[in-house]
């Protein structure tokens, strides 16, 4: 590694050679993905699983918000495609472990919690339901000072009669 700074007032240049950095290597397997079908998702599965958060997350660095974004975004859709497979093929369990790994990286996605409500009703876990309902109305009280949506809310409601039918 070597830094060098041609000239003083234009600031620095750091040259690395040989050097694995996660986020190239993360980025470089993700792009190589073949679709996902039942042969290739365990491959799926290993990309998704590398992300461990958001890029550079321990530092407040203004200059990385746009690449910390845009990683980001890249990972929430790779995990939206994962879980949709995993709800296509029925494996609802599956499913549940990728929405909990973007429920633990990303607590205001409301959509997440919703997505749980369903797979676990799919499941008739109705303790876990109801859990994703009331974590999902906490925290966003908590960050937002607002309610669930009305979508949410409806289908809760149904959710609910239904339950207290049966």
């Amino acid at each position: 590694m070597k830094i060098s700074s041609p000239l003083l007032s234009s600031g620095y240049k750091l040259v690395v050679e040989n050097i694995v950095v996660d986020v190239e290597q993360w980025l470089s397997r993700l792009k190589l993905l073949p679709p996902i079908q039942q042969t290739t998702v365990d491959e799926h599965e290993q990309v998704f699983q590398m992300y461990t958060g958001d890029y550079l997350g321990d530092c407040d660095y203004l200059w990385a918000e746009s690449e910390r974004e845009r990683l980001r975004r890249l990972w929430l859709y790779h995990a939206q495609q994962l879980s949709e497979f995993y709800i296509k093929n029925e494996s609802y369990i599956a499913a549940i472990k990728v929405q909990e790994k973007v429920q633990a990286l990303f607590a205001d996605a409301e959509d997440n919690y919703f997505t749980l409500m369903k797979l676990y009703d799919l499941l008739n876990n109705t303790a876990a339901v109801e859990e994703q309902y009331w974590l999902l109305k906490k925290t966003l009280q908590e960050h937002l000072a607002v309610e669930p949506s009305e979508e949410i809310e409806e289908w809760y409601r149904s959710w609910k009669q239904i339950n207290i039918m049966s």
